[in-house]
């Protein structure tokens, strides 16, 4: 029988452990967060570790210089939502999955503790955090099989639930689509977050002619439409001006947001985005 969550983490985990790029998405920026010492600036150092007040009193380049082995919090957050259900090429919600295998094994491999969410209106299955690899499975099979249908998210709900437990700073990821209204404010003073869009090319453009029933995931209610292009192109357009602000939010409080599409290669497009 075709186990597609033993599919999933089969690559996740040979694309993290076996390549050397797979090494280069566990380089979060989270290692700013045990500070070590000043030392004189070396060809190779990071130039966004320019200590510029060390710098300006010596009249030399100096660079802080970071734990890199300290142990980080990891929360891999995914967002259900029904819209999380459509997809033209691949489903959204198994591209989410896909991001959460290798996110998953990604912090294992630098021996960080995991936090796996899955949250909607409500935190919908509990997960201990770890740092053993082999919960991963079951993280996958269970993001494959919720239920998303008739479910939609409550950020502020989310963001409250993660500071009543998490308390020592954390690199969040937030996987979803972000639809409605989006905060992630709360979170983003204290931690180091990322937003990770996850879209279908035909849903931000439904380029479709004639006559359609469509059925809104979230709740289940149906209503008949016309599309033509010039329908298409409005609904372009707004969805355009929605995710302008939602980027302008993300800016402000300084999260690190990406988009990735059901046809991306999605290691590659994770990498980049965490690469910034």
């Amino acid at each position: 029988m075709y186990d597609k969550a033993k599919e999933i983490t089969i690559k996740a985990k040979r694309n993290i452990f076996n390549t050397n790029i797979g090494s280069q998405l566990t380089s979060l920026k989270g290692e700013g967060l045990d500070f070590k010492e000043i030392k004189e600036y070396a060809y190779g150092d990071n130039i966004k570790n320019i200590n510029w007040k060390a710098t300006a009193k010596s009249n030399d380049l100096k660079v802080n210089v970071f734990d890199e082995t300290r142990q980080l919090n990891i929360i891999v957050a995914f967002m259900i939502s029904g819209s999380m259900k459509f997809g033209s090429v691949k489903i959204k919600q198994d591209i989410a999955t896909e991001i959460i295998a290798l996110l998953g094994f990604s912090s294992a491999r630098n021996k960080n503790l995991l936090f796996p969410i899955f949250y909607s209106n409500k935190n919908e299955i509990l997960y201990e955090p770890t740092f053993d690899d082999s919960i991963i499975y079951k993280v996958v099979k269970d993001a494959l099989e919720i239920e998303c249908v008739k479910k939609d998210v409550d950020y502020s709900g989310f963001c409250e639930y993660v500071n009543t437990f998490m308390k020592q700073r954390s690199i969040i990821f937030v996987i979803g689509d972000f639809y409605g209204n989006v905060d992630l404010s709360q979170i983003s003073y204290n931690n180091d977050v990322y937003a990770l869009n996850v879209r279908d090319r035909l849903e931000e453009y439904p380029l479709l002619n004639g006559e359609y029933d469509l059925v809104n995931p979230n709740t289940f209610e149906n209503n008949e439409f016309y599309i033509t292009k010039s329908v298409a192109n409005k609904y372009k357009k707004l969805l355009e001006e929605q995710d302008n602000k939602l980027e302008e939010h993300f800016l402000q409080h300084q999260i690190t947001y990406g988009k990735i599409y059901t046809d991306d290669d999605i290691f590659l497009k994770l990498l980049q985005i965490i690469k910034g």
